[in-house]
């Protein structure tokens, strides 16, 4: 009795409308019936243009009717509105018919409503089964048939609908259930579809493949009864099995990424217009380079950051081991020390002061006023080189460094190349080890790396190369931010000395067999391990560290393995480059590491070293093979009073402290 009442009276509507009594009453109160703009969900494309993932409330790509299978409106309209192109909007016919069925029924089983009126309920008005809400839908049914075509109202309605499975609209629906687009859609495969807006859940194939064959086949049925096919057709098709493309995973590749430039996008845009406003991203991201390195960390906890050097763009961030498990950005969010990761900014300031590759230090246990550091190996090598320092990640030589150069000095180097955690407490020796007051997040730390990597130009990480708008007008373009922050030869003859890391240091688990420098760091503790690497193509920063700061009994080399795994696996079949040379450079130049003159075969540590033009050594180590020389004898151990050297000629003089 109910439901011949609910359709009766909108039965007195329309005598109402078409006489104009009481029109205005009964209008709510909407937007975006100008032009029945839907909601679509922002398309996110990787640096090769393929789709990356989606930022959406409703899971919706809007297409023009004209990129739909014809078959998936005409089945449409034959078994939800027959009538469709006959009426103004509400089908008086259809609502007559509808309280014949309720009334033999004894319950409600047809509402009569138009594919208008569900347009309308859909876009303007809640789903709650009231008569006020009945009433302002047949209203505004009409208003949308006397301003749209009929053409209009279906394109609208087709890219609104759900038709389960998280999808909105044809398209997504066609791209879920057949992996292809909505042009491309068969007879069969259209009525399927056309089958499940009246129950996704209940005729999903991917549900009951049996209910969802029997839904398709009453639709089929129905084409035929109204005559859009025949009944070979219909036979034809319903023949023809199910073929899914089956469902993909829930989890999102470079979940974090997408986090990242959300951020970045509604800051710019408004959440609004970011998650329903049919933008299309075209970011930095590497789709082969995300992929290896979200298998980097494994069971570990920790972060991976991947940028190209030569212009900032990322191709790959990971915010930590499972993205489900946490959301937290790891590459941003977590500011821990970065161990000997920081000791390239020393060796940096003392190459901005002149000092030279085969620069000698003396590495032996040292007290200054009352810090006392001691090296990871608990071994002391002697008179080593600046180079070996670095390879060998010396602490004794880093400190030394250190005090020498000035540690304000290589404060300002790395405030300069973009680290912004430095604070006034960090001005002691303990920094030239990393043992910061803060420390560094991946993010920044790898952007200073750049500059190394980039002839002494730091470049700043960039996400998105382009946005566009819903009718592909550009709403912005990247645009690259560089900063000369070194010398080039500085950076070239860093980059020299840590390529001997991965070549005979403590980070040879990174050697990938091409050209690639880096630095291992390890905190006190084992509290966090890093790698930082590159090659003149990428780079490459990753931390390995529990969020609560209990070690994780892993040091940097091992960390640099896990950067050689994946380096090897992202850079196989690209050419090999050099890092370019600046013209004021020589390289090659052999050194032995315990001198620091040129090497000859009596040398056992020979490094190959570059030079700013003038200053490599012309001094020959004379000594002669160690299997020849004569038993040394014991060495005389200072008097109390004797200071030990620290440093050995060749080596330019130094300014006291």
């Amino acid at each position: 009795m109910r439901c011949w009442l609910i359709n009766g009276i909108i039965l007195i509507i329309i005598i109402s409308l078409s006489t104009g009594i009481g029109y205005a009453s009964f209008i709510p109160q909407v937007d975006g019936l100008e032009n029945l703009h839907l909601v679509a969900a922002t398309q996110v494309f990787d640096s090769k243009g393929q789709l990356l993932s989606k930022l959406f409330e409703e899971n919706r790509i809007v297409v023009s009717i004209t990129n739909i299978s014809p078959y998936v409106g005409q089945a449409i309209i034959a078994n939800e509105d027959s009538r469709f192109y006959d009426h103004i909007g509400i089908d008086p016919i259809g609502i007559i018919r509808a309280i014949v069925v309720n009334i033999r029924a004894g319950g409600l089983v047809e509402g009569g409503s138009t594919l208008t009126q569900q347009l309308a309920k859909n876009m303007f008005l809640t789903q709650e089964r009231t008569f006020t809400r009945k009433i302002k839908e047949a209203f505004l049914a009409i208003m949308i048939e006397r301003k749209f075509s009929k053409q209009e109202i279906l394109q609208a309605y087709l890219n609104q609908v759900y038709f389960g499975e998280g999808a909105y609209g044809v398209e997504t629906g066609a791209q879920v259930y057949f992996g292809k687009h909505a042009s491309e859609l068969t007879l069969a495969e259209s009525a399927l579809l056309a089958g499940l807006p009246r129950g996704p859940n209940i005729y999903s194939p991917y549900v009951d493949s049996k209910a969802a064959l029997e839904r398709r086949l009453a639709v089929l049925t129905g084409m035929v009864k109204h005559g859009y096919i025949t009944q070979e057709q219909a036979d034809k098709a319903q023949q023809q099995p199910i073929s899914l493309v089956g469902k993909k995973k829930r989890a999102v590749q470079a979940s974090y990424f997408l986090d990242y430039i959300a951020a970045e996008l509604v800051e710019r845009y408004g959440a609004n217009r970011v998650y329903k406003g049919g933008l299309k991203i075209y970011t930095t991201i590497d789709s082969n380079v995300q992929q290896e390195a979200e298998g980097v960390l494994g069971q570990y906890q920790g972060a991976v950051l991947a940028l190209d050097p030569r212009n900032g763009y990322i191709r790959a961030m990971v915010g930590g081991r499972n993205y489900e498990e946490s959301q937290l950005n790891r590459a941003l969010a977590e500011v821990r020390q970065p161990g000997s990761a920081f000791k390239p900014f020393v060796y940096a300031a003392a190459l901005n002061q002149g000092l030279t590759a085969n620069a000698m230090i003396i590495d032996q246990p040292v007290n200054i006023g009352g810090y006392a550091p001691q090296n990871y190996d608990k071994k002391y090598r002697g008179p080593i080189t600046l180079k070996k320092g670095i390879r060998w990640s010396v602490n004794i030589a880093a400190v030394k460094l250190g005090q020498q150069v000035g540690i304000n000095n290589i404060l300002e180097l790395a405030k300069s190349m973009g680290i912004t955690t430095l604070v006034e407490q960090d001005n002691n020796l303990s920094t030239a080890l990393g043992g910061l007051t803060q420390g560094v997040n991946l993010f920044e730390l790898s952007t200073a790396y750049t500059a190394f990597a980039n002839g002494g130009i730091m470049s700043k990480p960039v996400a998105i190369l382009k946005v566009v708008d819903e009718n592909d007008q550009v709403l912005e373009e990247a645009h690259l931010t560089q900063q000369s922050v070194l010398r080039a030869d500085v950076a070239y003859i860093l980059t020299n000395m840590m390529q001997g890391v991965i070549e005979d240091g403590t980070g040879t688990p990174a050697n990938i067999g091409r050209t690639a420098a880096g630095k291992t760091g390890t905190t006190d503790g084992y509290e966090t391990a890093w790698f930082m690497g590159y090659t003149p193509e990428l780079l490459v920063g990753i931390y390995v560290g529990n969020d609560n700061r209990t070690p994780v009994e892993i040091s940097g080399t091992q960390v640099a393995g896990m950067w050689g795994t994946m380096m090897s696996k992202v850079l196989r079949g690209i050419k090999p480059v050099e890092f370019l040379v600046p013209p004021n450079i020589v390289t090659n130049v052999p050194i032995c590491a315990d001198s620091g003159k040129l090497a000859t075969p009596g040398c056992q540590d020979v490094e190959y070293s570059a030079f700013i033009r003038g200053t490599q050594p012309t001094v020959t180590d004379t000594r002669i093979s160690p299997k020849l020389q004569p038993e040394k004898k014991a060495e005389v151990a200072p008097k109390k009073d004797e200071q030990p050297r620290w440093w050995k000629l060749p080596m330019p003089r130094l300014p006291s402290l």
